[in-house]
């Protein structure tokens, strides 16, 4: 499966990741993001291991990001694999972006229960500096409020020395919570983004 398939398989898969659960369709923004209306996610399964392992970072990137095998394996591996909803950012047929939805049981220990998590963001090198990183924060939230109108945050963690990163969270509507966690090359930033309060 490469990349430029994506939004044909998604018409008719039932996610591996996420077997019955709402996140195996396009989800498809409703205004123009990065400017144009050609973005939209696309939920993930195993086969498209190859497809987002093509989303290559510059290497200073690479550190703050898990390999996206031990992404995958982790997904495989889950205790609770309909809690959590990898996407591809699509742009213009092709997987521009990459990032994972955790929600309930699934999310991590320094977040609230009742909040969903963003984990594994990344947009392939070839791809930044056009709008697509905003465009797929966007898209996750979009997502959360179509799918969990009942949730009423959106959290993350970024490592402290990923200023580019905590910047483009911080500009689209995440504020930091003040408090830090241990990651796993460093202590991470806890941002969060209150449904209630943005407008989007």
């Amino acid at each position: 499966m490469t990349s430029i398939g994506l939004e044909e398989k998604a018409r008719h898969m039932t996610s591996q990741f996420t077997a019955g659960g709402g996140a195996a369709r396009l989800f498809r923004t409703t205004t123009k993001q990065a400017g144009t209306k050609d973005i939209w996610l696309c939920a993930v399964t195993a086969s498209d291991r190859a497809a987002i392992a093509e989303l290559v970072l510059d290497p200073e990137q690479e550190q703050f990001a898990d390999p996206v095998d031990a992404v995958f394996n982790g997904l495989q591996n889950s205790h609770h694999p309909q809690l959590e909803h990898p996407f591809a950012v699509v742009a213009h047929g092709s997987a521009a972006g990459f990032f994972i939805l955790r929600e309930k049981q699934a999310v991590p220990p320094w977040a609230h229960h009742d909040v969903i998590t963003l984990h594994s963001f990344r947009v392939c090198r070839n791809h930044q500096n056009k709008g697509y990183g905003r465009a797929g924060i966007e898209l996750a939230i979009g997502w959360v409020r179509q799918n969990r109108p009942d949730v009423t945050g959106l959290m993350l963690a970024v490592n402290m020395r990923n200023l580019l990163a905590r910047t483009i969270y911080l500009k689209c509507g995440f504020v930091d919570t003040g408090t830090t966690h241990s990651g796993p090359i460093g202590d991470q930033h806890i941002l969060a983004y209150d449904l209630l309060r943005q407008s989007g």
